[in-house]
């Protein structure tokens, strides 16, 4: 998830207009206001991005909400989103205003095809909730291009695939036209957000062909994920340390009970990747008296996987 959570929510921050005119659909002009997500009476909210859309012909709340991951219960927490805001502008003395949401699916494994939810009773209540979908790769480039929608080139690669193109002709397209960019840091930005999307699509050996490390030494996101990525390399790291720690705990543990133990018991400890099933193993270790016992326990776990 953290692959696209970070560059997804800089690009909205960056240009939000840009978003909010392909979330909408609209080509005229809109006015746009930020609203920052925060605490509302009784619980924090996770949205990533919340708008004030005022138009000539109307007044709403925009949710933006960028989804690199498969979720099954992505409608439900649209839907808490949802109440999540209304609570808050509730709060606020501002009622119960409109609200548009649009997620935005970058790659067609994540799109889980349920956009909405339904409850209806004949006798109390109903629920008839939907919200829209942006699906990227239905997207065609030369919109973005063409409208000048900066906020949206990173996502290039990601669009819809024109006949007979090729995957090196994409890369360099999208390249070429970020480098069209004239701010210096959102050139930067752009290009790693393209480069840290697009590795879900295309070779890291085609996308350094163009992207050279110096074309992103100025970009804070491509520092923050760099950031992001050796904190989470970090965590694994010692995760897997102290699942191995204690692996090699309860094969001690046991030898030093029973003297010996047979190679496919000490090979299934080793496979054991759950720390809260060797947290217990352990536990066990230290208590059995039989190590025919700990062997009953061990088929059991092998028999509930």
């Amino acid at each position: 998830m953290a692959k696209t959570d970070i560059p997804s929510k800089r690009l909205i921050q960056l240009r939000p207009y840009d978003w909010a005119k392909v979330a909408l659909k609209d080509n005229s002009e809109i006015r746009l206001t930020e609203m920052k997500p925060e605490k509302n009476p009784k619980v924090e909210s996770r949205l990533d991005s919340l708008f004030w859309i005022d138009n000539d012909k109307e007044s709403f709340i925009l949710n933006i909400e960028p989804q690199g991951y498969y979720e099954a219960s992505l409608p439900a927490r649209m839907l808490r989103y949802r109440s999540d805001v209304w609570e808050y502008t509730i709060s606020k003395g501002i009622g119960t205003p409109s609200i548009k949401q649009v997620v935005v699916f970058f790659y067609q494994k994540d799109d889980n095809k349920i956009y909405g939810l339904k409850d209806e009773r004949s006798d109390d209540s109903k629920i008839i909730f939907s919200y829209d979908v942006i699906k990227i790769w239905e997207l065609k480039k030369d919109y973005i291009i063409d409208n000048n929608l900066i906020g949206l080139y990173s996502l290039l690669p990601l669009m819809e695939i024109e006949p007979g193109e090729t995957d090196d002709e994409i890369i360099e397209k999208s390249v070429k036209t970020i480098e069209t960019i004239e701010d210096e840091a959102l050139r930067g930005d752009s290009l790693a957000a393209m480069s840290i999307m697009s590795a879900d699509r295309y070779s890291s050996t085609l996308i350094k062909k163009y992207v050279r490390r110096e074309m992103l030494m100025n970009s804070s996101l491509f520092e923050e994920w760099i950031d992001e990525e050796r904190k989470e390399a970090a965590e694994k790291a010692t995760k897997e340390a102290i699942k191995n720690n204690n692996k090699e705990k309860i094969i001690e543990t046991l030898e030093l009970k029973f003297d010996f133990i047979s190679k496919d018991t000490r090979e299934y400890i080793k496979s054991i990747d759950d720390n809260d099933i060797l947290n217990r193993l352990f536990a066990k270790a230290i208590k059995v008296v039989r190590i025919e016992d700990f062997e009953e326990l061990l088929e059991k776990i092998k028999n509930l996987n």
